[in-house]
């Protein structure tokens, strides 16, 4: 097994990204976390210092809330956020610079990106199979001249209102929306650029600390690094490295157009291991786990996947919140090893049964009877 760091894909993944941190609280990071919750946030090395460089970016971006608005939603994780349904159709992988990646959009006519979008918006929640895939295309094609069926698409999207609205006017005139965005990033760059010479350090120690036993030692390393949080039949046999300076606390495996990547957050070499420090306290692991089944949202979107509901589109359309909010609930469960991710092609997670019985079994232990 492999692994290869796509340095040039790295800057352009962040820099796609920065932008929405102008919607984060930086009192609520912990919950944009693919694998860290709350606890192990709290007495995270490097918290402070993610902290301390989000209110910064916030506050240089803020003179470019507004045009800002018509590209990414205003909540902390937004999957339907412009980019995200860039990616979901077109891969920037390869690409040097973010002009020559939405240049090559704009070479397609503009059905073909509107149908694109389409497609992104049917599928950016989740891996499909080719079947499910095939499906996708046709249903976004048949969209693309079925208005009424489109707009209740866009309605029932589990994003602000007031980014719906934008989602229309963005596939209604794509190539007109392209070119504004092109000029917004513009604005950006400059701002972008300081922030990621500032990360240069970070990025060259992940490099000698993550990356550099990743290709030396392939799978044993990976699960040397992840702890076997991770489990590492879920990878690919070549497995392309994305990392973040912008999401440090971010892993994740991603689909941009045909290609697949893992994005690897700068610090999440030390976020494992709070994680697998954290395991190691039997009694405080079972209070975490415990604490995360007491949410009643929490236990419906458990309830569904043990259904065989593992869309988070499909959650969060049953139980009525948005996708944000399954995604960190599915993420609070991955962490408290409470479900498995899978590579099946029927669920995507799946409830590990024998880790709720054997909690279940020591705690009736810890508070035995006596006598």
């Amino acid at each position: 097994m492999s692994f290869t760091l796509d340095e040039k894909a790295s800057y352009l993944y962040d820099f796609f990204m920065f932008p929405k941190l102008l919607y984060v609280d930086p009192d609520e990071i912990y919950k944009l976390n693919d694998i860290l919750g709350d606890e192990i946030m709290n007495t995270f090395i490097d918290h402070q210092s993610h902290i301390d460089f989000v209110k910064a970016a916030k506050k240089d971006l803020e003179p470019h809330k507004d045009p800002l608005l018509g590209f990414y939603s205003d909540e902390g994780i937004g999957n339907y956020d412009f980019p995200m349904l860039l990616f979901r159709s077109y891969s920037f992988l390869g690409h040097k610079h973010y002009e020559d990646y939405l240049r090559t959009m704009l070479l397609d006519d503009e059905n073909t990106i509107k149908q694109n979008l389409i497609y992104a918006i049917l599928t950016v929640e989740g891996d499909h199979d080719d079947a499910a895939d095939t499906e996708a295309r046709a249903e976004a094609k048949r969209l693309l001249h079925q208005r009424d069926a489109l707009q209740k698409l866009i309605r029932a999207t589990p994003t602000t209102e007031k980014y719906r609205w934008n989602l229309m006017l963005l596939i209604d005139y794509p190539k007109d929306y392209l070119n504004v965005y092109l000029t917004l990033l513009k604005t950006i760059e400059p701002i972008f650029n300081d922030y990621h010479t500032a990360h240069q350090a970070k990025l060259d120690a992940f490099k000698k600390d993550t990356v550099s036993p990743l290709e030396a030692k392939g799978a044993e390393a990976f699960d040397e690094l992840t702890h076997g949080i991770v489990p590492s039949d879920v990878l690919e046999q070549d497995n392309l490295l994305i990392t973040s300076f912008v999401n440090p606390y971010r892993f994740s495996i991603m689909r941009f157009g045909e290609d697949r990547a893992i994005v690897w957050g700068l610090d999440m070499k030390h976020g494992f291991q709070k994680i697998a420090e954290f395991e190691q306290n039997s009694r405080k692991n079972r209070a975490k786990v415990f604490k995360t089944l007491s949410d009643e949202t929490r236990y419906e979107v458990l309830r569904l996947i043990a259904a065989g509901i593992t869309s988070t589109k499909a959650i969060a359309t049953e139980i009525g919140v948005s996708s944000a909010t399954v995604t960190y609930h599915i993420n609070a469960f991955l962490t408290a090893k409470v479900i498995k991710a899978e590579r099946s092609k029927s669920a995507r997670y799946r409830i590990d049964y024998d880790r709720l019985e054997s909690l279940w079994h020591d705690f009736m232990s810890d508070v035995k009877d006596p006598s």
